[in-house]
């Protein structure tokens, strides 16, 4: 599973090398791989989930080496990232958050949007919060760079609860009551997200340039410039470096 891990992280980078660069936690609805915050496809319920700029492609793996398209919808305009959480799909575009029910996997039905300011929109969620960073200085548009937090507790309408500056902030992901926030060459960030809708800076890591991140159970899969940093996430909350893996 690791392994399965690290190679949808690198893929899930690939429309981003080609541009800016380009989670997310383990899938919890039956699928079978980890992507990161900044990923055009998700695997959940047997189904392989794909965007484009402004499409939701759906196809069933229920013959894995074979997979079928069984729906294919409009979803907007400047579509950037996708996020799977339980029986929902966190969908970024340039200027809005979507939300979608898989209940019925094979067709996706909306339930949500939240808009906000035109930029890049990496999101990660669980059943009552929603963080999507927003980034200036890139083809996104736009001049805010922030972090937005949204209550989707009521999901048919997600309610923005706070806006945290950060400087140049990129991918993120949660693990338990810690929230980790790539901010480009400024590091890495760590929240306490024991409040939810406060997070609260606990430390930052300057070592390297990052630009998303994978918790994926005791390790911290970091996509940086030039390769992969690993991290073991240690019970106390310490965070051990193991390894750099160039690219």
């Amino acid at each position: 599973m690791l392994f399965i891990a690290v190679l949808a992280f690198a893929a899930s980078c690939s429309k981003q090398s080609n541009s800016t660069m380009g989670s997310s936690a383990p899938d919890r609805a039956g699928g079978t791989g980890v992507g990161g915050s900044l990923a055009r496809f998700t695997i959940a319920q047997n189904h392989l989930y794909v965007v484009d700029d402004m499409k939701l492609h759906t196809y069933s793996l229920a013959n894995p080496s074979a997979p079928q398209l069984t729906h294919t919808q409009i979803l907007g305009e400047d579509i950037e990232t996708i996020y799977s959480y339980k029986d929902k799909l966190f969908i970024g575009s340039m200027n809005a958050m979507y939300i979608y029910s898989i209940s019925d996997a094979s067709h996706p039905s909306k339930l949500g949007t939240a808009s906000h300011v035109r930029t890049c929109d990496p999101v990660v969620a669980d059943d009552t919060v929603a963080y999507v960073t927003v980034r200036s200085g890139n083809s996104c548009g736009g001049s805010l760079n922030a972090m937005y937090v949204y209550d989707v507790k009521q999901v048919l309408s997600p309610k923005e609860r706070n806006v945290i500056n950060i400087e140049t902030p990129w991918g993120l992901g949660m693990a338990g009551n810690t929230l980790f926030v790539c901010t480009g060459s400024n590091g890495l960030q760590i929240y306490d997200i024991s409040n939810r809708y406060q997070p609260k800076l606990i430390g930052q890591k300057y070592d390297d340039t990052y630009y998303d991140v994978i918790p994926y159970g005791n390790m911290l899969i970091c996509m940086v410039q030039g390769g992969t940093l690993l991290y073991e996430l240690k019970p106390d909350g310490q965070i051990i470096k193991l390894a750099k893996i160039s690219s």
